[in-house]
């Protein structure tokens, strides 16, 4: 046999085998051999920042539903292990993207090249889990973690700044290395530990302990969280692909947050058997208020909050001041279709006067829309919080106190809502002017903070009304009264001293003596937000008509005891 008979003959029998297989399936395979190398899709992988979770949401729904394979990638999504590094993945080479926290500022200082491509949470759900001592009544404080077991997983920098804010240095806590498994604060093996407000309260809740939640956001520390990011490297290689990866990602993530469902059976299903159908959809609900997609769409970040960031990591002492955050924040450098240039060009030479006015006219747009976006995000703060004394206004109010009557139902605890009315407000208004009216709510709203807990809530409903919702007193309603009462008390007192407003006209400075009605409301796991806000608001107008400067709890509350300042 000579060379040529021993290539023919092992063919023959090969082709033998082939006429025994359906035509259609034949056809098929000679179809993708064909074609199948000019369209093959483009591999790449997506490096997560934990085992997969409805976190990842988007990325699953992306793959499941072809938003990738629509724009050509073939995407792999990479689960991380307990205190695996998604940098090290990214900048090995292992994976081209990776979903990773605020710190990658620190990175990109630290001389990694990285990229951030998009913002999917808005506020990070980073929290600091605090379990109560079966022995202790109420709610705990941030300073009593002083010498206490603290769990802080790497990267927990906005934890930090929120313990250092709050004057709890690292030093004076006894750190453990993280374990990431909650069991070891249900066994009471830690006191506090870093977790995810989407994760392991659920955990907790199912196991039946009691414990104390901390954001930074409430110290004002609100950092952005699992950030979408690449290397400069692959968007410099491959920018038409870091753009459809971006934008086949968002539209995942869309998806995801439309379809809560059907996202939770996927995940339970397919991708994190171990766990049920329920806590993915737990998950899924505290992830909502986290991303806002309600007012902003996902994938939003702006310059200012990333600012705010590296100003809060110098706090710190990781960052130097004005750090630039060039070269950091993603902008698409897809190369442009040369034709219409070369028509742009002609059109110039021909009509360069008015193409010169259009550059004018683009360059003082670009101005304007660079200040609508500083703009932005003031817009945002005041849908929540009031102008005048950055108290949370009518809609936060709403929403925490449907919050805290969950939570208080989860704790079996009661609460208090407090409504309070200046008593002689008008009068300063008509006889000193809008502008010491202002200065005094201002030192109003200053005086109600110091009265009450980090946990609690003040809050301005408008002109000179303020409210003061107490956050899980006590398990006994009688001793839960008792306490808010002297809450109240505590408040009146505040109110009365004396203020001291200057002329914004640099006159003598004007002392003003303001007292307040209260109307007091208790509340537990089973009121209703309307009709509680109605007996305090109630409650409020009684105390003004019993002589001022009092306080009246409710009719549909336990009964009043007297409380005067």
């Amino acid at each position: 046999m000579n060379r040529g008979e021993a290539v023919v003959l092992p063919m023959a029998c090969w082709m033998c085998r082939v006429r025994r297989w359906p035509r259609a399936v034949l056809w098929a395979w000679v179809g993708w051999w064909a074609v199948g190398p000019v369209h093959a899709l483009d591999a790449v992988t997506l490096q997560l920042k934990w085992s997969h979770a409805f976190q990842f949401a988007g990325y699953y729904a992306a793959v499941e539903k072809g938003f990738y394979r629509d724009v050509g990638l073939d995407v792999t999504l990479l689960e991380a292990p307990p205190g695996a590094s998604v940098l090290a993945s990214v900048s090995q080479g292992r994976a081209q993207y990776g979903v990773g926290t605020s710190s990658l500022l620190l990175d990109r200082a630290a001389g990694y090249p990285m990229v951030v491509l998009a913002v999917v949470f808005q506020h990070s759900p980073q929290v600091l889990l605090v379990r109560q001592p079966d022995r202790v009544q109420g709610t705990q404080g941030i300073q009593d973690l002083l010498g206490k077991r603290v769990m802080v997983e790497p990267h927990a920098d906005e934890l930090l700044a929120y313990l250092n804010q709050a004057g709890v240095r690292s030093d004076q806590l006894m750190r453990l290395p993280h374990t990431f498994n909650p069991q070891d604060l249900i066994d009471g093996t830690v006191d506090a530990m870093s977790a995810y407000i989407t994760n392991e309260p659920y955990l907790l809740d199912q196991a039946g302990i009691r414990y104390d939640t901390y954001t930074p956001r409430s110290a004002g520390i609100d950092f952005y969280g699992d950030n979408l990011f690449t290397t400069e490297n692959e968007l410099k290689a491959n920018p038409q692909r870091v753009q459809n990866f971006r934008e086949a990602s968002l539209r995942g993530w869309a998806y995801a947050m439309a379809h809560q469902e059907e996202m939770a059976d996927l995940i339970a299903t397919q991708y994190a058997r171990s766990h049920g159908r329920d806590f993915f959809l737990f998950e899924a609900r505290r992830m909502e208020p986290l991303l806002r997609t309600d007012l902003i769409e996902v994938g939003y970040m702006t310059r200012g909050r990333w600012q705010h960031i590296a100003d809060t990591y110098a706090d710190l002492g990781l960052l130097p001041r004005n750090q630039t955050l060039n070269g950091f924040l993603y902008a698409s450098i897809v190369p442009p279709d040369r034709k219409p240039l070369y028509v742009a060009l002609t059109l110039l030479l021909v009509v360069s006067a008015v193409a010169l006015y259009i550059l004018h006219l683009n360059r003082r747009l670009a101005r304007a829309l660079a200040e609508t976006l500083r703009a932005e995000d003031r817009v945002r703060h005041l849908a929540f919080f009031d102008a005048l004394t950055d108290l949370p206004n009518r809609r936060m109010l709403q929403d925490r106190l449907v919050q805290a009557i969950a939570r208080l139902k989860r704790e079996e605890r009661h609460g208090a809502l407090l409504f309070l009315d200046l008593d002689n407000f008008k009068t300063l208004n008509d006889t000193h002017g809008h502008a010491l009216g202002d200065s005094l709510l201002k030192t109003v709203a200053e005086r109600l903070r110091g009265c009450v807990r980090e946990v609690d809530t003040v809050a301005r409903l408008g002109g000179d009304e303020f409210v003061v919702l107490l956050d899980a007193i006590d398990a006994d309603a009688e001793q839960s009264l008792a306490q808010a009462q002297v809450v109240a008390g505590k408040v009146l007192l505040s109110l009365a001293e004396p203020y001291r407003l200057l002329d914004a006209h640099g006159g003598e400075p004007v002392v003003h003596v303001c007292t307040a009605s209260i109307g007091m409301a208790l509340l537990d796991g089973t009121s209703d937000p309307e009709e509680v806000q109605h007996q305090a608001d109630t409650a409020m107008y009684q105390a003004k008509r019993m002589g001022r400067n009092r306080v009246h709890v409710g009719t549909d509350a336990t009964p009043p005891r007297p409380a005067t300042p």
